[in-house]
């Protein structure tokens, strides 16, 4: 419970927010059901990623990639046409800082390098 005299919250308003909280929660659809007996059964991890797919969810280092993808795509067009050094620098730092985030984030056995301008067309290929 929180009790802040700066913006006159006290108890009484904390439990009324508890219970408006409850309220909304009795009325999902699912309340009070017991869990399906299927995620009980066989591997956690893929009924986790079976249930997560149903519900739509898409974990941020997958956005993450795909944001990369366009990022390098971008960064070739920019080396086809012949673009300041410079400019094709900076694109390429802030990929590789994108590219430090999304390791950190996914499983080790989707980690993929640092790019180069040496090397952008091969880890282009293997972004896509």
């Amino acid at each position: 419970m929180t009790f802040k005299k700066d913006n006159h919250e006290n108890w009484m308003d904390q439990v009324s927010k508890d219970y408006n909280l409850d309220e909304e929660m009795k009325k999902h659809p699912g309340f009070g059901k017991p869990l399906p007996s299927r995620l009980f059964s066989g591997d956690i991890y893929s009924n986790f990623v079976n249930t997560a797919k149903e519900a739509g969810y898409l974990p941020p280092f997958v956005a993450l990639q795909k944001e990369i993808r366009q990022e390098i795509a971008k960064a070739l067009k920019l080396k086809e046409e012949n673009a300041k050094d410079s400019e094709l620098s900076n694109l390429i730092a802030q990929i590789n800082e994108k590219i430090k985030k999304y390791n950190s984030s996914c499983p080790p056995s989707m980690q993929r390098g640092r790019i180069g301008l040496d090397n952008i067309e091969n880890q282009y290929k293997i972004w896509e």
